[in-house]
């Protein structure tokens, strides 16, 4: 026999594998152990449901005066506010495809050019559990222009009627 044997083609490739097999437990063994907390930093606030208890700390006896008592104020300009800061369309007609509520209080359609979102009164919200989703609609709507403060005219179209088409 020769005193210097060869090891069979793959035998060194197959005595490597357990060991691989162990080493890569050990490591994801290893990353899920971490000491490291994943909690919150208000950990308080979120195991009861995001309320904060604004009483710590507080003893009857810490408990001082109003500061001030609220005062309505004039405009920066002086001027009373606003009465109607919107101003509204005439009615005007449309059609399209019902496709459900938006949210509780929109109403989205696909017309012939897009698929719009309208606001919805309680009453037209009542309405519409007559309309299944998919089902052509006629519609009535009014466009309203809001001044607000930060990002001025604001466009909403709210419905005044819908039914669906005959």
């Amino acid at each position: 026999m020769n005193p210097i044997q060869k090891r069979q083609k793959g035998a060194r490739s197959l005595s490597l594998a357990p060991a691989s097999l162990a080493l890569m437990s050990m490591l994801m063994l290893a990353s899920g152990c971490g000491a490291k907390s994943d909690a919150p930093a208000n950990a308080s606030a979120a195991n009861n449901g995001g309320v904060v208890d604004s009483s710590q700390g507080v003893s009857p006896d810490s408990v001082g005066d109003p500061v001030a008592e609220a005062t309505p104020s004039p405009d920066k300009d002086g001027s009373m506010p606003k009465d109607d800061p919107t101003t509204q369309s005439q009615e005007q007609k449309g059609s399209g495809t019902y496709n459900g509520l938006a949210d509780g209080h929109s109403v989205e359609i696909t017309t012939d050019t897009d698929t719009v979102v309208f606001q919805a009164a309680t009453d037209q919200i009542k309405t519409l559990q007559d309309i299944e989703t998919g089902e052509k609609v006629d519609f009535t709507y009014i466009v309203k222009e809001l001044d607000t403060d930060s990002s001025g005219k604001v466009q909403q179209r709210w419905i005044t009627s819908i039914q669906k088409s005959s």
